[in-house]
């Protein structure tokens, strides 16, 4: 294939998105354009990630959308919309070649650029760390007649969805998406890839954040099921629980924030006339789209409602705990009372400043020690029965 595949000119594109406004549509302008930054960020480290990222020309162009046009030294292309979405791509007759080319830049240059200049603020869970992201290759080709190109199963993989309309053949597998049009132009294409990966990527994410809910419920339901807990256990269990509380705050704020942009990609489908080919190739719909996330909003709230219980069980618990701390000093505090008086009421018999002297009174401290550890112990390991209101698991 790769001699008939050299006969042709094909668009190479690795994409992604996350929530992103205007703003920091400008961030990332000054940072692509200049190496700057408006906050508090090593002026070295911008410059040393400003000059891996081989930046040839930069403008901010107005469309149906706002968006960053770059162009790197080795001719590839970034396009970054104000939503978030961005797309690298470069025109090529190798398409084996251009995807090791891109996917080598996102990974070395351009993501850690932009995960530095948005290092500060809110930071990303780190549970995310452990759902990695694999961005398909989105390949695409206009041309009258593409009877030349033949696809390659051993270098691609297998195709799991192969589907054709209106003159556009879409060919799906795990590692790559083909997108070859006949009578669509080359601007036309490339709005059906990027509209392709943002619902891509809005669909992969909403599918991380529930694999994640599983996660952090499975979790809480195994602290649960242990049906009682000791003192000493307490503050670890708590400690964790925090941890996760955070975690689904920082989640669901991200979560709510996704509404708004199925609005604005809706509108801007609708107007490059693209509905219908997003419906019947990729079986694509924004409704649906919008139902999946308002049902993922559910769970995470329910997900945080769970959490919420779980973590005022313990602060009771914690409370209980620091109740019989207080009782424990009073009975070591009694028992150090008793001590000296008995030293009192046998003070004629105590030797003088003598070897058994001094016995006498190592005796009467390791006493107090010995009453005092064995009240800890017996208090840090009383048993607290653990109940949690009862939730249907999802």
């Amino acid at each position: 294939m790769e001699q008939k595949e050299r006969g042709n000119h094909f668009r190479v594109t690795v994409g992604g998105w996350y929530p992103r406004t205007t703003l920091h549509l400008s961030e990332i302008y000054s940072f692509f354009k200049n190496g700057s930054s408006e906050l508090a960020l090593s002026k070295e480290k911008l410059e040393e990630l400003h000059r891996g990222l081989r930046l040839k020309s930069v403008v901010q162009e107005t469309g149906n959308l706002e968006y960053i046009h770059a162009i790197t030294e080795d001719g590839i292309e970034i396009r970054y919309y104000e939503d978030g979405l961005y797309t690298i791509s470069t025109q090529t007759k190798s398409i084996s070649d251009a995807a090791s080319q891109i996917e080598s830049y996102v990974n070395t240059q351009f993501n850690p650029a932009i995960a530095y200049i948005f290092s500060l603020g809110a930071p990303t869970p780190k549970v995310l760390a452990h759902f990695p992201i694999k961005h398909p290759v989105v390949v695409g080709m206009h041309k009258e007649n593409w009877s030349s190109f033949s696809y390659d199963h051993t270098k691609y993989g297998e195709v799991y969805a192969q589907i054709e309309s209106n003159g556009i053949v879409v060919y799906k597998t795990l590692s790559h998406i083909f997108v070859l049009a006949r009578h669509m132009s080359e601007d036309a294409v490339a709005d059906l890839v990027e509209m392709q990966i943002f619902f891509r990527e809005f669909k992969d994410q909403l599918k991380r954040y529930l694999n994640i809910h599983r996660v952090i419920w499975e979790e809480i339901s195994a602290i649960k099921e242990q049906k009682s807990v000791s003192a000493k256990e307490v503050d670890q269990l708590r400690s964790k629980l925090d941890g996760y509380q955070k975690t689904v705050n920082l989640i669901s704020n991200r979560i709510n924030q996704m509404s708004s942009y199925i609005t604005t990609r809706s509108k801007l489908s609708k107007a490059l006339q693209l509905d219908n080919h997003l419906l019947t190739l990729f079986q694509y719909k924004f409704e649906s789209l919008s139902d999946t996330h308002t049902y993922i909003k559910e769970i995470w709230n329910m997900t945080r409602e769970y959490i919420a219980s779980a973590i005022a069980m313990f602060s009771e618990i914690q409370n209980k705990s620091t109740q019989r701390s207080i009782q424990s000093l009073q009975l070591i505090t009694l028992s150090n009372v008793i001590a000296t008086l008995l030293a009192k009421m046998a003070i004629d018999k105590i030797p003088g400043i003598t070897v058994w002297g001094f016995l006498y009174f190592i005796f009467i401290v390791l006493l107090a020690w010995v009453i005092n550890s064995v009240v800890i112990f017996l208090f840090k390991n009383i048993k607290y029965t653990i109940h949690f209101p009862k939730h249907t698991q999802v």
